[in-house]
């Protein structure tokens, strides 16, 4: 059996395996935002039930339930873990919130002890698009209080390590060196996936108008032919990715306790650029589903105007939630020393996907409130669809 350090966390995360990346990354954003965290991944796959998570979930005050599409079904077995975790918080009069993914819906028939779980005050969190503004959201729903971030204290002991360092006459130099070559190492991988972002923007924006040309044609010859140049992005889109997976793979970040503390004195923690990571491979996974609904409305016998709208819809969509991870990106890199961002500057004279004009001096607040304005633009975008999608079917 593992053994389970005795410290105390202020949520629990269950999860199926299937929710994994969801949960993880909810773990991180929490996580930063200062809370204390508890997200197992070791014990749930030694193969039995470890007793101690009972006494983990006893001592927090809030059970997060990640929801994947029939999350519920092996709830049945009274020896699923989800459902032994679950029947604990009950049990135990926590605060649970459950968080209901893509394809998710209530069983009609709950499994035994836990038909009130769909009274309790869930949160929907059904496309990557609108990720952040349900962690937002479920931070209201907490009883837990954040505390102070770990990175804030971290910075100190790299003080106190560096003064050790110079009594023992290495001196800053070295310090230095090593923040430099860690810095700019950080920032040339962000840097470069970036780069391949910004790609992805411009296959993107190419989709878009051939797309709108195909919208605005009617004449059977002229639109078999904007359907064969639609295809032809796609085609290339596809060949893109294939190149990018091989020639720039998911960035790794992987450092000595020295790096680390580097970095911490910069204010990075390293689950942030794993979460970064997360979401790089998020975005070429999605681009892929892009293509395929694309290939899947225009190769339709028949297909509406409707369909078209909601193709330019999904793009858009792509398209804000890359604005969004630019602009994160944008709050990692400003982080930095200016010597780390020269990459950056050399690189960006490129790019074309991107909003414009994005200083590297602002707080990271204001970094947070550019992601918000491009979710808030999308779900304007999202509901004007819906309304067209009503007024079609009435």
């Amino acid at each position: 059996m593992v053994k389970m350090s005795k410290e105390k966390y202020d949520i629990f995360i269950s999860y199926r395996r299937s929710a994994y990346d969801t949960a993880n990354l909810i773990a991180v954003k929490l996580r930063h935002a200062g809370y204390k965290v508890f997200f197992d991944v070791d014990t749930l796959t030694a193969g039995k039930f470890n007793e101690q998570l009972l006494e983990v979930i006893k001592g927090c005050k809030d059970f997060i339930l990640v929801l994947p599409q029939k999350a519920l079904l092996r709830c049945q077995d009274p020896e699923d873990w989800v459902r032994r975790e679950t029947l604990c918080a009950i049990e135990n009069q926590k605060n649970i919130v459950p968080i209901m993914l893509d394809g998710f819906s209530w069983p009609q028939e709950m499994p035994e002890g836990l038909e009130d779980l769909s009274n309790y005050q869930a949160i929907t969190a059904v496309r990557h698009e609108y990720f952040d503004m349900a962690i937002e959201r479920m931070q209201g729903y907490l009883k837990s209080k954040a505390k102070r971030p770990i990175r804030q204290w971290l910075g100190k002991v790299l003080i106190v390590l560096c003064a050790i360092l110079v009594l023992l006459g290495i001196g800053l130099g070295v310090i230095s060196h090593i923040a430099g070559v860690t810095c700019k190492s950080v920032a040339t991988q962000l840097t470069c996936s970036m780069d391949i972002m910004d790609n992805l923007g411009k296959d993107c924006k190419e989709m878009k108008e051939k797309l709108a040309a195909l919208s605005n044609t009617t004449e059977p010859q002229t639109k078999t032919q904007a359907e064969k140049d639609l295809l032809k992005v796609v085609a290339e889109s596809e060949r893109n990715l294939a190149t990018f997976r091989k020639a720039s793979p998911t960035p790794e970040f992987q450092f000595n306790s020295i790096e680390n503390y580097v970095l911490a004195y910069y204010k990075t923690e390293k689950e942030e650029l794993n979460a970064f990571s997360t979401y790089y491979e998020s975005m070429l996974d999605d681009m892929d589903k892009l293509n395929l609904q694309v290939k899947d409305v225009v190769r339709k016998e028949t297909y509406s105007q409707i369909d078209l709208d909601a193709l330019s819809t999904s793009i858009s969509a792509y398209q804000h939630y890359l604005n969004g991870f630019y602009y994160g990106y944008l709050g990692s890199l400003s982080l930095f020393p200016k010597s780390a961002r020269k990459v950056h500057f050399d690189m960006a004279k490129k790019w074309t996907s991107f909003p414009n004009g994005t200083p590297l001096d602002l707080t990271q607040e204001e970094y947070e409130q550019f992601q918000m304005k491009e979710l808030e633009i999308l779900q304007e975008e999202l509901e004007l669809q819906k309304e067209k999608e009503l007024k079609s079917n009435n």
